[in-house]
Parts: structure tokens; C-alpha cells; sequence
């Protein structure tokens, strides 16, 4: 079983969880989106990262990120997440939880 190569999320009020392999990309549509990588084996916090429709962002790192929408931001997030290539990924690095 492959995993999609794309994948919509709407987002309000929860935040969504996804194991993302590096090379991932992350569109955002509508609202404003927030992001944050799981960084337990780096030292340091991980870099917020805020997107507006129109923007995209590269995952450069596999790993558990978290998408939020920012909700004073007026309507619910709408992205969309881009796997790379098959041949550049590895058997179950994606997953939604």
C-alpha cells in the first residue's frame, strides 16, 4: 500500500499531528496555519512557523510536526501536504494521527 502523494486538511480548532518525511511540502490555502516540529533529540526549541494562503513550506527533517490554525486569525486553515517523490521515500514515513 502507497501512501497519497497529497492530502488536504482543513483546520479550526484542533491540531492535527502528521509523521512527515523530509522533502514534505506544506501549502496553505486559507487562514493562517502554524507549525511546529517535534524536537526531542535536537537540542533548542523548534522554530514556529507561520503561513498565509500562498506560502509553502519544506520539511527538511522527518519527523512529528504539528499544524494548528491560528484561530484570532479569522477563518479555519486550509493546506495541503505534498509528499516527495516515491522513489525518495521510505516505506511508512507518513502518517496521519
Amino acid at each position: 500500500m502507497h501512501a497519497e502523494p497529497h492530502r488536504e486538511l482543513h483546520l479550526d480548532q484542533a491540531c492535527q499531528s502528521l509523521h512527515l518525511p523530509a522533502g514534505a511540502v506544506l501549502h496553505c490555502h486559507a487562514g493562517r496555519l502554524w507549525l511546529t516540529r517535534e524536537t526531542r533529540a535536537q537540542a533548542g526549541a523548534s522554530p514556529d512557523i507561520m503561513l498565509v494562503p500562498g506560502q509553502r513550506h519544506r520539511v527538511e527533517s522527518a519527523g512529528m510536526h504539528f499544524l494548528t490554525h491560528l484561530r484570532t486569525s479569522g477563518p479555519a486553515a486550509r493546506c495541503s501536504v505534498e509528499l516527495p517523490a516515491p522513489r525518495a521515500m521510505l516505506r511508512g514515513a507518513f502518517s496521519w494521527r
